[in-house]
């Protein structure tokens, strides 16, 4: 199989099953919302967001090392990564159980939450490296159904919690027990078996390649979670609740092409770097324009109907959430912009410009975010959310010209569309005496606030 049917047979079905993973998190997150008061889903999004930024805050790039490495593929390699893996998993595990007590003060959670959360980080570090290894292979076939099995477990596990017992705890075990249960699955998805084996050297080449995987991972996490972190802090948990879940609706989309850079273009690009910036581009440019255009019509579509069906989908409780989603969407165009840009670049084994991108988006939501949601309250703060990317992609795109393998003229010319077929798309609902999903923007709270400011 040649690299572009490869390519294509890669993005079908990372596609097809990432359509199937979020029916399922759909259908799970709006029997959650029926099941849970804002307020709880609130403090779930903090704990987990917590968790991550413990995660992350030692993040080396096991799975970037695997899939980029040459030697990613011998047994002492990817036997090294396991160890390591395992190492951090129970320090990472240690630190957040120590740290429980006072992040419970700082945002008003039981401690016994973020303990249980401690747990899941210790059984993350003992799955395998095997999914490493069917991302280096390019068996997205097997990887993808892998992740799709384990979503609709996770899902049917995190339900029947809720169900019986609806607190914080029971939800948190429930996804403890689903990560037993991915971990345990891992080791039997392929041959290829970890034992204990390792080498000082590689731990040293894979720490020195991760350096700048590390800082990016970090950064990353700030810029994605400071919006939860910050409104945790200043807004109600109840408001928290509502944000969180517009939230993950809007992030979908871009959680698929990231899927994709990642599953896909990385791992491409990384087999194929030897190789001419200009002729690496070549041959990504006709399948990144197509995917580019199918995201975009569907994400228009998203957008036009977005208040309508989350209005006839979640509560009243939740029907807050319906003009945040739609802002949220139309920002997220520009992080499907990036994160394919990004995995483009790491495949050239250059993640620093992620790092510069992330650190100079860190900067924006520092200065901006919170003169924002003091000064319009929390529609100026959900749009700096929603724009925020726009500096990582200039970054990135700085990046990709450096190294001869822009695709800034293709982004803009799918930008056109993507926008065309949004206004498109809200005429005909407007005609057809719909209105539009902007129509649902407290835009009038906005000026009213700006004009009290001023």
């Amino acid at each position: 199989m040649n690299s572009t049917r490869q390519a294509l047979h890669g993005v079908v079905w990372t596609t097809g099953t990432y359509a199937l993973s979020v029916i399922v998190r759909f259908g799970s997150n709006v029997i959650l919302s029926r099941l849970l008061n804002p307020q709880l889903l609130g403090m779930l999004l903090i704990v987990n967001t917590i968790r991550q930024g413990i995660e992350l805050s030692s993040d080396v790039g096991f799975a970037q090392n695997v899939i980029n490495n040459k030697k990613g593929g011998e047994p002492l390699f990817y036997n090294t990564v396991w160890v390591m893996q395992m190492l951090r998993g129970v320090a990472l595990g240690v630190i957040l159980f120590l740290c429980a007590a006072p992040l419970g003060r700082l945002y008003d959670l039981p401690a016994s939450a973020i303990e249980i959360s401690a747990a899941t980080l210790l059984v993350t570090g003992f799955a395998s490296t095997s999914i490493f290894l069917l991302h280096r292979n390019l068996a997205l076939a097997r990887l993808n159904l892998f992740d799709l099995a384990n979503d609709v477990i996770g899902a049917i596990i995190v339900v029947a919690a809720a169900f019986i017992s609806p607190t914080i705890e029971s939800l948190l075990i429930s996804l403890l027990i689903a990560q037993v249960i991915r971990a345990a699955l891992s080791y039997i998805i392929t041959d290829y078996k970890n034992q204990f084996m390792f080498s000082k050297a590689i731990a040293i080449e894979v720490v020195t390649f991760g350096r700048w995987i590390f800082l990016s991972s970090m950064l990353a996490f700030l810029c994605a979670s400071f919006d939860r972190l910050y409104l945790g802090k200043v807004a109600p948990l109840a408001i928290v609740g509502v944000y969180g879940l517009a939230r993950a609706l809007a992030d979908l989309p871009t959680f698929l092409a990231a899927r994709i850079g990642y599953s896909v273009i990385f791992p491409i690009v990384s087999s194929a770097r030897h190789r001419e910036g200009e002729e690496i581009t070549e041959r990504l440019s006709p399948m990144r324009y197509k995917l580019l255009i199918a995201i975009a019509a569907a994400m228009a579509f998203g957008i036009t109907i977005s208040d309508i069906a989350f209005t006839f989908i979640y509560d009243a409780r939740y029907h807050e959430a319906s003009w945040m989603l739609t802002l949220l969407l139309l920002g997220g165009w520009v992080s499907i912009l990036c994160s394919t840009n990004e995995y483009t670049l790491l495949g050239f084994g250059k993640p620093f410009y992620n790092v510069i991108g992330n650190g100079l988006k860190l900067a924006f939501y520092l200065a901006v975010l919170p003169l924002a949601f003091n000064t319009a309250g929390l529609i100026g703060a959900i749009l700096v959310i929603a724009f925020s990317d726009l500096t990582r992609y200039t970054t990135l795109a700085v990046g990709q010209r450096r190294e001869h393998v822009s695709f800034l003229r293709q982004d803009a010319a799918a930008t056109v569309i993507f926008i065309a077929l949004i206004v498109v798309m809200s005429a005909i609902r407007y005609e057809m005496g719909g209105g539009t999903a902007f129509d649902a923007i407290p835009i009038e709270k906005l000026w009213t606030i700006l004009g009290s400011a001023g």
